[in-house]
Formats: C-alpha cells, sequence, structure tokens
C-alpha cells in the first residue's frame, strides 16, 4: 500500500496513466463483516476543533505541534466503531511499519459495511495535527494510497499528515470493471458516498489514537479523485478544510457515456477496425505543433491555450490511393475531427462541453487507439462497462457502445443518474462559508477528461459566486499547458499544490502561482510558473525559456468564451440521497448542505 507514497516526493506517479483504469491498484486484506451502514449524516461533528490548541496561524511548512499517540498500535484492532455517526465500520488490523519515506506509523485497515474498504496510516512520532485524505481512479475497487500533485510536499514526506483513502466502496477487479453498478447500493457509494464515509471513519481513528481529532483536514485527488474532492465541497462542505482536485471528472454521467463513448466510436470504422492507429500519432501532433505551437509568442514544444488555434487535419490528407505513417487518410481526417469536436446529438449540440483539445495527439495512445497487443482502448473499456452497468437505473449486461444512439432523448434518459455522480453543483456557499479552500488544476493537453469541462464549470462556480474576484478568495483553477491527464505529457507536469493549499487554509496566504517542473531521467530540463486561470505566464525575453524565473504574468492575448453551451447545465439542486426504506430502494432530492 505505501509504496506509492514514495514516489509523492517527486509530484506525478510514475504509471499515473496505468493507475488510472487501476491496474496498479493494490489489495486490501481484511476481516469483513457485514455491519448495516446508514446513508448520509454526521457531517457536522466532521471538522472538530481541538481544544486546547492555539488558534493564530502557523507556518504550513513547519505547522502545529507534534502529537504523539495516546494508545499502542495493536489496540486499535480492539477498538469498536459501530457506533461512529453514519459509518459503523469494523477494523481488520493494525501493525506498525515503515513508510518507504521512513516515518514510522500505524497501519489501519478495515470496512464498513457493504464494501467500503479503507487504509489509514497514523504516524507514531511525527503527527503534526493534519489529516490528508487520498481519492482513487477510474472506477476504484481496490485501495491504493495516491498523493497527486505533490512535487517537494515537506509536511506530507516529513510525516506531518495521518493518510487515509478508501476503495471508492466496492471491492473491483479493474479500472474498466463497472459491475459493481448492478447493486444500487455500491452504485450509490461510488457516487457521492464512500468518501465522506471514510473521513468520518478515520477521523474516529485519529481521535482514538492520539486523543484528539485533526486540526485541519485535506483532500487530495485526480481524474475520479478529483471528482471525489469535488462531490465533497459540494455535498460535505464540512469534512475537508482545503481541497486538490485534479482534472476533475465532476460531469460524471456524461463523460463516462458520451465522452468516452464518442472517443471509441469515433475512431472505429463500420467493420469494428480502428481507424486511427497509434502509428498516425507522431505525424499529426508533430503537424499540430508546427501550426500552434509559436501562436503564444515562443516556439517551445508547448500549446498555452490550445483554442488559439483552429488546426485542419485534412493539411495532412495523404495522397489519393496512398497510405503511411506520414499522413492520413480521408477516413482518419474525419476521425480526427470529431475527437476535436466532441459528441453531439442529432440537432448539432454538445452532449459534453468540449472534445480532445489541440496539442493532444501525442497522448491519444491508449486512450483512443487500442494497445499493441489488441486489447481495447481505455475509453473503450470505460463507455462499454458504464453503458451497461452505470448508464440506466438497471444493468443492461448485453448493452455495446453500437446500441448507444447520440440524441437528445436518450441524453436525458442517460442524464437522470446525474443525482447520483455527478459533481457539478457551482454553489459552494455553504463550503466557503466553513472556510473551505479548493484548488483545481487540469492539464490543456488532457486527452483522457477534456480541460473545457473544468473551466466550463468554473466559469460557472464564478458566475454563482460573486464574480472572479470573489470566487478566487476560496476556489482557484491553473491551467497547465501541455499536459496530459494527471501529469505526463509535454509540458512541466510535476506540481506541488498540496503545500499552497495548507498555507491558504492555515495561513491564509492564496495560491499566486504554482512552479510546473518536467524531468527527465530524474533531471530537471525545464520549469515554469502557473497563474490562477485565466492570467498566463509570458516569457519576458531574458535568460532561458526553461527556467521559471524569466516569466512573469499576464492577462491573457485573447478573452475566450468559457460559457460553453452543451445540453447538461451546471445547477444546483439536482442532487439525490439514495437508500433501502421499508424494503425499497428508493431516492430524494437531497437536502440543501450547511
Amino acid at each position: 500500500m505505501t509504496q506509492e507514497l514514495l514516489a509523492c516526493v517527486r509530484g506525478r506517479m510514475p504509471g499515473r496513466a496505468a493507475r488510472t483504469v487501476g491496474v496498479r491498484a493494490l489489495p486490501v486484506v481484511l476481516a469483513v463483516l457485514a455491519v448495516f451502514v446508514m446513508a448520509g449524516g454526521g457531517q457536522a461533528a466532521s471538522r472538530t476543533a481541538v481544544a486546547g490548541v492555539p488558534a493564530e496561524a502557523r507556518d504550513s511548512s513547519s505547522g502545529p505541534p507534534v502529537v504523539l499517540p495516546r494508545m499502542d498500535c495493536a489496540a486499535l484492532a480492539g477498538q469498536d466503531l459501530s457506533g461512529t455517526p453514519g459509518a459503523p465500520a469494523v477494523i481488520g488490523s493494525a501493525t506498525e511499519t515503515i513508510s518507504p519515506v521512513g516515518w514510522a506509523a500505524c497501519e489501519v485497515k478495515g470496512t464498513a459495511a457493504p464494501q467500503i474498504q479503507f487504509d489509514v496510516l497514523l504516524p507514531t512520532t511525527t503527527w503534526r495535527q493534519r489529516y490528508l485524505q487520498t481519492g482513487c481512479g477510474a472506477f476504484c475497487g481496490s485501495v491504493d494510497i495516491f498523493a497527486d500533485a505533490t512535487d517537494g510536499c515537506v509536511p506530507l514526506t516529513r510525516g506531518d499528515f495521518a493518510i487515509a483513502t478508501g476503495n471508492g466502496g466496492h471491492v473491483g477487479v479493474s479500472g474498466f470493471d463497472g459491475t459493481f453498478g448492478a447493486d444500487p447500493q455500491l452504485r450509490v457509494d461510488f457516487g457521492y458516498r464512500s468518501d465522506h464515509v471514510v473521513a468520518l471513519v478515520a477521523k474516529r481513528l485519529i481521535a482514538l489514537y492520539y486523543g484528539q481529532g485533526p486540526r485541519y483536514s485535506y483532500f487530495d485527488g485526480c481524474s475520479q479523485g478529483g471528482h471525489e474532492g469535488m462531490t465533497e465541497a459540494q455535498r460535505y462542505p464540512r469534512d475537508f478544510d482545503g481541497i486538490v482536485a485534479g482534472a476533475p471528472a465532476s460531469l460524471l454521467t456524461s463523460l463516462i457515456v458520451w465522452s468516452t463513448g464518442w472517443h471509441a466510436t469515433a475512431n472505429t470504422d463500420a467493420r469494428g477496425r480502428p481507424i486511427m492507429t497509434a502509428a498516425k500519432l507522431p505525424a499529426l501532433h508533430a503537424a499540430v505543433m508546427r501550426e500552434c505551437d509559436a501562436r503564444d509568442g515562443l516556439a517551445d514544444g508547448q500549446i498555452d491555450d490550445p483554442r488559439a488555434c483552429t488546426f485542419d487535419p485534412r493539411s495532412l490528407r495523404c495522397a489519393t490511393g496512398s497510405d503511411s505513417a506520414d499522413c492520413l487518410t480521408d477516413a482518419q481526417v474525419d476521425a480526427v475531427r470529431k475527437l476535436y469536436d466532441g459528441p453531439r446529438d442529432e440537432r448539432g449540440r454538445r452532449m459534453y462541453p468540449g472534445g480532445e483539445p489541440v496539442g493532444s495527439e501525442a497522448n491519444w495512445a491508449r486512450w483512443v487507439t487500442p494497445t499493441a497487443t489488441g486489447a481495447p482502448a481505455v475509453a473503450e473499456g470505460n463507455g462499454t462497462n458504464a453503458l451497461k452497468y452505470l448508464a440506466y437505473p438497471s444493468a443492461r449486461p448485453t448493452a455495446t457502445l453500437h446500441n448507444l444512439h447520440y440524441d437528445s432523448a436518450t441524453f436525458r434518459d442517460i442524464h437522470r443518474q446525474a443525482g447520483i455522480y455527478d459533481a457539478s453543483n457551482p454553489d459552494l456557499t455553504a463550503f466557503r462559508a466553513a472556510g473551505g479552500k479548493l484548488l483545481l488544476w487540469h492539464g490543456w493537453a488532457d486527452q483522457a477528461i477534456s480541460p473545457y469541462g473544468t473551466i466550463a464549470y468554473y466559469h460557472a462556480l464564478t458566475e454563482r459566486m460573486g464574480g472572479t474576484d470573489a470566487t478566487q478568495q476560496f476556489a482557484r483553477l491553473f491551467m497547465l499547458p501541455g499536459v496530459a491527464h494527471c501529469g505526463d505529457g509535454q509540458g512541466p507536469d510535476a506540481i506541488d499544490a498540496l503545500t499552497p493549499t495548507v498555507a491558504w487554509v492555515e495561513n491564509g496566504v492564496a495560491p499566486d502561482r504554482l512552479i510546473a517542473t518536467k524531468r527527465q531521467d530524474d533531471t530537471v530540463v525545464r520549469t515554469r510558473p502557473v497563474y490562477p486561470y485565466p492570467t498566463v505566464a509570458r516569457y519576458d525575453g531574458n535568460g532561458s525559456i526553461d527556467d521559471a524565473a524569466n516569466f512573469a504574468p499576464t492577462p491573457p492575448p485573447t478573452r475566450y468564451e468559457d460559457d460553453i453551451p452543451w445540453l447538461g447545465s451546471f445547477r444546483s439542486g439536482y442532487e439525490q440521497t439514495c437508500g433501502w426504506h421499508d424494503g425499497r430502494w428508493s431516492c430524494t432530492l437531497a437536502p440543501r448542505p450547511s
């Protein structure tokens, strides 16, 4: 479990794309005991003040004073968590361990019924009253502590945090596995409940072990983990003081059906064969860079904002009757155009707020195009599983993407599940009132979750919360040029978003920039500043273009319309709370958080 923690020292986790579909996830071995768990509840007590701790702000590099355990690690295994409000749980094991970065910890594993597995690391000599919960990826299904966007985060590597994570509420086989969706309770746990339950249980364990709960609580996740962070801010605004949400799958219903489905079908011919192959991607990306790279004033191998370039793939059209790796056939030109555009209904209306960003082509391998082994692309696997087990009120295990009709009636039918899955509510009044801080980040070259969806949500957020200035008091968005899904890509992709979030929460210092780093074989080859959206970094004309010190913040040369029309919406009051009542499964509108 703790193997992933070592890599957090360098920020972007190695093999992140593989972990996104769950293949790196590690199984949790624990004793599973059937305990009835009531949905919801308990969030009012989830952020508890620590008696006797001074309230003055402290330097986040040092943090609050160290608190030592009040009991032996092994004794936690005998503790009764059945009375935890909203989240009765059973401890499977409690053992002493050493983290890969050297700090000693008590590791606690357990489960909350029916299948919410959790893993908690409690530092034995270094805890500074901070709690960090991390998210999972794709459809989750296993427990894997994975700290995204923590490049050089000293408080994390020093052992300041008690750390926990969960499996997304169900036991799965891989990131493609959506079979859990046949059980309505597991759907709900995946959609909105499991992370809240893990937070309640972990804070209860912290209070038992140290004699006091955490003074500050944080959440960090990317992709599905980013969706989990956004869900927490919207549904359970008192669970966490600071949330780092990267490339959030916030519009989950439309993402896992329409966006991923479109990625797969747009690249499949009538005989079921891929139209674009990985062999064509280098030439396509090179052509895009020739056309678009210098549009931002600097030819540096990355595109600051893909909206500044309208690349036409027909410029790479093969001569009649020919086909080679450096050109595109007519069918491939059409497929690339569809991928850039994104899913549309029968009247040409968007079914998701955007498609593949120009400049992301080098990242399409394995996501859009199949692997060399012939295994389906990630988009096809995720989209097919979503259609079978998550898209409709009950499972349709024989459904395929070929059965999916891109029309407004089908969109409305599937969108009924948004009340369970989506985190698209722009009203963060309760989160702001609780003192919460939200740091959003997204790669401009993300091939899996379009950055345009995050920009559209942030626009809705600023509109609802009083404009840009008022919103940036508690929520900021950072867009990373050339960065793929949750890392990798061509641009500097290693960032520390956690340390500035800690400073924001504990000292009131809002992040005015992040420093992104690009490494090759552990050698730093480029650093760049990233400023709160829409501000961009511009080269000052002096020194190396690979040194962040030679860039300054500037307004964008063109202000694009961030309000992207699509068939869905960003609104309040759509969320549902579901559960068993008198032997029947039912859903009602969720109460407004407070």
